[in-house]
């Protein structure tokens, strides 16, 4: 999927998202025009793993679940979580190079800025892991949202 995302260059349109999920293997299930579609992306993760955030006609972001999300606290999730995280996080090295940004804090993130148009995130949110691409102008407009509460 990360190689997918690596090689897929796309108008981020929202008239785009059928074509995008056939070029990577996804089933388009459902779409609210304006404002969401989801997609299975057969990872065997139980529902509707892919979901495309979508606004004034582009897509902000699609973020993949590729855990399911895990409900009962301690040791084995947070083993579990954490592994799942280090070997997405490996595996976007694998398909990226080394990462623009390694973040250490909540939640841990690792991410690459692949080109003019996208940026890709593997995040570890305690519960599930993600993994978020996002279009740019998306992305630098959540960062100054971010950056402006911190």
């Amino acid at each position: 999927m990360l190689a997918g995302m690596r090689d897929t260059q796309w108008s981020w349109q929202e008239t785009d998202v059928d074509d995008l999920c056939r070029r990577m293997g996804w089933t388009l299930l459902n779409v609210v025009a304006g404002t969401i579609a989801v997609a299975d992306a057969g990872l065997g993760v139980p529902g509707r793993q892919v979901r495309f955030l979508i606004r004034d006609g582009y897509v902000d972001d699609i973020c993949v679940r590729i855990t399911e999300l895990v409900q009962e606290d301690g040791r084995d999730r947070d083993r579990f979580v954490g592994d799942t995280f280090a070997d997405a996080a490996a595996d976007g090295v694998a398909a990226f190079g080394e990462p623009t940004v390694r973040q250490h804090t909540k939640p841990p993130t690792v991410r690459w800025r692949l080109d003019d148009t996208s940026t890709v995130l593997v995040e570890n949110l305690d519960n599930i892991v993600t993994v978020t691409w996002a279009s740019n102008r998306f992305q630098d407009q959540w960062d100054e949202v971010t950056e402006a509460l911190a």
